[in-house]
């Protein structure tokens, strides 16, 4: 498998503007990175290649402050496993949850302790949208719960739910490696989870008390319709994966369903929101 790699000079770059960039190019089909101090590495499929989707990025970087420029070759295949474990160190969120990998040790592990490997897949509570997820899930009483994890990546959100009492939890994703993954992580933290291979039309029929959906803000938008359907009454609904400056798509999108409004979180940019229906 052949992969392109594009070398994007980054030196006078802070770390927001690396992680939109990162964020940005996880949605056009960038399956993996390398950085330093003075360069990003990022790796896409040749197959998934399209000059027009990276043009229109480089567009919205530049709308944004982000001087993007880069040269690219084609490589083989890069060791992705062998990248995350350079990079993942444990976190602990909110002082509750412990987010870790199986090769790191288990002694330190909190009463909450969440074992993902992440692989290829996002979520792995390093990231400020997942953070915000699970700090806003934290307040609420899941015991009982139906709850849907759109865009599940590597399950962590719909596992996280799970240890705290839900009583059915579905993930669906739509890109076979998540999905793979998602099915390894819910094996490793022994919890009750199913995970489907697909999109939103895949969640069926069913209403569910909670949707989750960490995902970008043209998929919330585009869904907004269908995750308010999904909603049982008085049923919540957290987004993440949202700029500062795209939020109001989202709400607009939100309010035109009948949803209210409940709570916004910000990090470095970042929101995520929380609806009600």
């Amino acid at each position: 498998m052949s992969y392109f790699e594009f070398e994007i000079p980054a030196r006078a770059w802070s770390d927001d503007q690396r992680e939109v960039l990162q964020a940005k190019m996880w949605q056009i089909g960038v399956e993996g990175f390398a950085e330093d101090d003075d360069i990003i590495c990022a790796y896409i499929d040749q197959r998934r290649y399209s000059a027009r989707r990276l043009n229109r990025l480089i567009d919205e970087c530049d709308r944004l402050g982000i001087r993007v420029q880069y040269r690219y070759h084609e490589t083989g295949e890069q060791n992705w496993n062998r990248e995350w474990e350079n990079k993942f160190h444990p976190v602990i969120i909110g002082g509750e949850v412990l987010v870790r990998a199986t090769f790191h040790d288990s002694r330190n592990d909190l009463p909450c302790t969440v074992v993902i490997d992440p692989k290829m897949s996002f979520g792995t509570g390093h990231h400020h949208t997942t953070r915000m997820m699970i700090l806003e899930m934290m307040e609420l009483d899941l015991a009982g719960k139906s709850v849907l994890d759109m865009g599940c990546g590597t399950g962590i959100l719909g596992i996280y739910a799970a240890l705290k009492g839900a009583a059915s939890v579905l993930g669906i994703d739509n890109d076979q490696w998540a999905y793979e993954n998602a099915l390894e992580n819910v094996q490793r933290n022994g919890v009750d989870m199913n995970i489907r291979l697909g999109d939103i039309q895949s969640a069926g029929e069913q209403r569910f008390d909670y949707i989750l959906a960490n995902i970008t803000r043209n998929v919330l938008v585009e869904h907004m319709p269908a995750y308010a359907g999904l909603l049982a009454g008085g049923g919540m609904l957290l987004v993440s994966g949202i700029l500062a400056e795209e939020v109001q798509y989202v709400l607009n999108a939100a309010y035109q369903e009948g949803l209210k409004h409940l709570n916004t979180r910000e990090e470095s940019n970042w929101l995520s929101l929380s609806f009600i229906c």
